[in-house]
């Protein structure tokens, strides 16, 4: 690893913790013989980018924030790590004395963690070549353009840079959505996503190896690099982002957002809800519905939900029954704990009913049983823990037990990174996929409620978040699924506009008889309403997409 700094980004710096402590990686840092003075000093931006910038960090700084400096040797006083201090003071270009101490390493891999594009006899240094994180022009950040051109998905953000001999490659390339309005929340969330992914990679030697499709031979984005900011161009985003605040801030105060659930009975089954086929479950106004799981026992349908208070701000697990003419009964809680609940995936095993929420905020994955169905239910296992797994889900399928679950690493992204696990029960021990993250993309990586077969077909539903948190459901085919790869392929996305009124849609799941999704409402704080009689008259339920029950190879 090239360092420019004895002190480094937040980020730099939970990357060598996690490299160097790994058991298959032997470290050797080399440092830039300099006191941050010459990389604080390449900053040449826009003074109003900066003041501006400057202004957005102080006001959203995140509780960890990737960006804020740290000293990297402290890292030295735990664990005996390998240090060259390399004779130049320049961050552009190494001395010929640097390149032979470099190449007299006997290194693997460079890791090329210094603020610029690294020059190409470093690529002869090491047997794989050089890893470079890269994000656009040197003044000014990627993601700011994304700002700029208004794009929901990151297109400018970092990547990795792969140079080897004459060949250059994107090796991975942010996936994160854009938050238009704060260029600090859009590098927080890029980087520590750069560095789970940089970590996951670089810890398994056998994968880095032998994985040689990680990235099109593609050269890094011209149209990027060669941008430049001036002041008129920062003045006229300023104009635009002042907008977009006064927008966000108007809506907050007049609006708040409120999950609520929509069911409808199967296409095959009689339409007794309503003439459209749906009915919402709208919940009272201090709280909202949202993740909801279908379970039949006995001739009885239950709906179990996230049932979330905003005044505590911490989400129940509350259930209702669901008769045959569709109405349903008053909601109870089931399941509460000092921590936030969600997600209340519900699964059948050996005669008993089980139930996995999400348990992120504990840092657990736990497993719930039915003590006495459906409103009472005991602590049964602690499936993982130290984890900030989001929205597990589990599948039976070929004799082996699957877990999908979003985020699990130190930092990642809930939205952007799914991961896989299996095990011969569903109390484990979990292994963990050899090709984990198996999907790293904010438009489909989390989970959106169970898999379940349609004509033979594997299904993955996952939640689309490249325009914001629970915007829509995308739904995958799984085309395979074993313990060394997988691959899936996208079949339709359920957006918004299937329920009128609706801004997002985040779960979606189905028994026998019902289909139930959540849908996101505006509410207003005063009365106003904006979704009329009229709207939900002309509402009819799109059913051009076709649903199977659940089910599992035994």
């Amino acid at each position: 690893m090239v360092l420019d700094s004895l002190r480094v980004a937040g980020w730099i710096y939970h990357l060598i913790d996690k490299l160097t402590s790994c058991s298959t990686i032997e470290p050797i840092l080399f440092a830039l013989n300099n006191d941050s003075k010459v990389t604080a000093g390449l900053d040449r931006s826009p003074v109003l980018f900066r003041s501006w910038a400057a202004l957005d960090r102080w006001v959203r700084r995140p509780r960890t924030d990737a960006l804020r400096s740290r000293d990297w040797r402290l890292l030295l006083r735990s664990r005996s790590i390998p240090v060259l201090l390399l004779q130049t003071h320049n961050t552009t270009h190494l001395l010929d004395g640097d390149i032979a101490r470099i190449k007299a390493a006997n290194l693997d891999l460079l890791l090329y963690l210094v603020r610029g594009v690294p020059g190409a006899e470093l690529s002869a240094c090491a047997s794989s070549g050089v890893w470079s994180v890269q994000n656009g022009a040197t003044e000014v950040p990627g993601q700011f353009w994304d700002m700029y051109e208004g794009n929901r998905l990151t297109l400018y953000g970092p990547q990795v840079i792969e140079q080897r001999q004459s060949r250059t490659r994107v090796v991975y390339r942010s996936s994160v959505s854009t938050n238009l309005l704060s260029l600090a929340l859009n590098q927080n969330a890029s980087y520590w996503e750069m560095a789970h992914v940089l970590v996951t990679r670089l810890s398994d030697a056998e994968r880095l190896r032998t994985d040689v499709q990680l990235g099109s031979e593609i050269s890094v984005n011209q149209h990027e690099t060669s941008r430049t900011l001036s002041n008129p161009h920062i003045a006229r985003f300023l104009g635009q982002w002042t907008m977009r605040i006064l927008r966000h801030e108007l809506t907050k105060r007049l609006f708040h957002e409120q999950w609520s659930i929509v069911m409808q009975v199967k296409p095959d089954m009689p339409k007794t809800i309503s003439d459209q086929g749906f009915r919402i479950m709208r919940p009272p106004r201090d709280r909202f519905y949202a993740d909801p799981f279908l379970i039949e026992k006995n001739g009885r349908n239950y709906l179990f939900f996230e049932d979330y208070r905003f005044s505590s701000r911490k989400g129940l697990i509350s259930c209702c029954e669901v008769d045959r003419k569709g109405n349903w009964s008053k909601p109870r809680v089931v399941l509460e704990r000092k921590y936030h609940l969600s997600y209340p995936f519900l699964f059948t095993w050996q005669g008993e009913i089980y139930m996995i929420p999400e348990t992120r905020d504990n840092g657990t994955i736990e497993m719930y049983r039915a003590n006495d169905f459906p409103y009472s239910w005991v602590h049964e296992a602690v499936l993982m823990s130290d984890v900030a797994a989001t929205d597990s889900t589990l599948l039976h399928h070929c004799n082996k037990w699957w877990l999908f679950t979003a985020g699990v690493f130190d930092h990642a992204s809930f939205d952007t990174t799914l991961c896989l696990f299996f095990a011969n029960s569903p109390f484990g021990p979990w292994t963990a996929h050899p090709k984990n993250p198996i999907v790293s993309d904010v438009s489909h990586a989390r989970p959106a409620g169970c898999l379940y077969f349609e004509d033979g077909q594997l299904i993955r539903p996952g939640q689309d978040c490249s325009k914001g948190y629970g915007y829509a459901v995308e739904l995958h085919r799984v085309d395979v699924l074993s313990e060394t790869d997988y691959h899936e392929t996208l079949l339709v996305s359920i957006t918004p506009d299937w329920i009128p009124g609706s801004r997002g849609i985040h779960t979606l799941n189905q028994n026998a008889q019902y289909r139930v999704m959540d849908c996101k409402f505006l509410i207003s704080r005063f009365g106003l309403s904006l979704f009329s009689a009229a709207q939900r008259s002309k509402a009819g339920f799109n059913n051009s997409f076709a649903f199977e029950s659940a089910k599992s190879s035994r």
